[in-house]
């Protein structure tokens, strides 16, 4: 059945879109850029139980919505287990500010998991 929707939703909604269950990239994605300086400096990730998601496309428009969060690095989102998983730039936002911005722009509820207080920090060794 994924085969089959997977061509459908890359004509519909453009080669860009994503596959909500693998995280990877119909046919036609660019690659993504790699990672800067600053980026890789200073790196922590939040884990996000999200609800209100109940459709294939509700990871990719979560995903999306967080990608749109200043200070956002990355975002993978599983339907399965309404997992959000974001790397981000600690100095620029906080994780309190991502679950708020993905609610105020998508309307699903999103809660730190407590794991999260754990979150990992990459600091360069420049």
């Amino acid at each position: 059945m994924k085969a089959f929707i997977a061509p459908i939703l890359a004509a519909t909604l453009g080669a860009s879109v994503l596959c909500p269950l693998c995280d990877s990239a119909l046919a036609g994605q660019r690659p993504s850029a790699p990672l800067s300086a600053a980026q890789v400096a200073d790196t922590a990730t939040v884990r996000l139980h999200i609800s209100g998601m109940t459709c294939g496309t509700c990871p990719a428009t979560a995903r999306m919505a967080l990608s749109k969060v200043s200070g956002v690095y990355s975002a993978t989102v599983t339907l399965d287990d309404s997992l959000g998983v974001v790397r981000f730039d600690p100095r620029r936002v906080q994780p309190r500010e991502i679950a708020s911005q993905l609610t105020k722009m998508t309307g699903y509820g999103a809660r730190i998991l407590a794991d999260s207080s754990k979150a990992t920090h990459k600091r360069g060794t420049q």
